[in-house]
């Protein structure tokens, strides 16, 4: 292992202490069952910022310069695509199992357009601007290294959250009424958990270190990496509020 690999992976570490891992969400989430629409709350949020995730690997392929950097990303891509497969496409699976546990709290079939009905939370509309930024193609004047930083980010950050929100959704499986039937729902988080985001959080630290020549392009991976860190922090403490908020008009009801 070189030394900018090293200095690429102390830095990916610093996501476990980091307030976008440890934060008012995860806490309710992991703890309490809540009602549909706090759960709703939670959906349209986390559907509206995860539907993009393929689209922003995409665009950090084409500020690697390195072609290793770019096989690297691709591998990202192609599984965040299925795999060729289109019912296996990550947001496919997420959007199937986001319906499902809705349309179960709800009592009734839940739809995408209600999913995607709603103007999402200030905090929500807040971090896609500020994601897309970071990825934008042409970078605003920023090294390239900067948005290998905001890749590295949030794929050593996935993998924890996904175990979270897995490990939240085990609080509404008294919903199914068999066990397998709970398990297929939950394919999105099982193909992360098992597989796909292990993999893409070495893909990520190998294209960060490809494409880290000099200690400038360090600095710039250091700043993307940051960057995206606070704005994960910010829109999770902002579903956190909403949801508490929404919590507390049901119990004055």
């Amino acid at each position: 292992m070189n030394i900018t690999t090293t200095k690429v992976e102390a830095l990916a570490h610093t996501v476990f202490t980091h307030g976008a891992l440890n934060n008012a969400f995860y806490q309710r989430w992991l703890n309490e069952r809540m009602g549909f629409d706090e759960v709703e709350i939670f959906a349209r949020n986390y559907w509206a910022r995860t539907r993009r995730t393929a689209t922003m690997v995409a665009l950090s392929l084409l500020r690697a310069n390195t072609l290793p950097a770019r096989v690297e990303i691709v591998k990202n891509l192609y599984s965040e695509l299925g795999g060729g497969d289109v019912h296996k496409v990550h947001s496919v699976l997420l959007r199937s199992y986001l319906l499902d546990v809705l349309s179960r709290l709800a009592g009734r079939p839940y739809s995408l357009a209600e999913l995607e009905a709603v103007p999402v939370l200030p905090s929500t509309q807040l971090f896609i601007e500020e994601q897309e930024a970071l990825y934008a193609p042409h970078g605003l004047g920023r090294p390239d290294s900067y948005v290998l930083g905001a890749l590295l980010a949030q794929e050593w950050l996935a993998y924890s959250m996904l175990t979270r929100l897995y490990e939240g959704a085990r609080n509404y499986q008294h919903l199914y009424t068999h066990n397998d039937e709970f398990h297929e729902q939950c394919e999105y988080f099982h193909v992360h958990i098992g597989e796909a985001e292990k993999e893409h959080k070495v893909q990520a630290v190998k294209a960060a270190a490809l494409e880290c020549c000099t200690e400038q392009d360090l600095e710039g991976l250091k700043v993307g990496f940051n960057r995206f860190l606070s704005i994960t922090e910010n829109y999770w403490n902002g579903m956190a509020l909403a949801m508490s908020a929404s919590s507390m008009t049901a119990a004055r009801a």
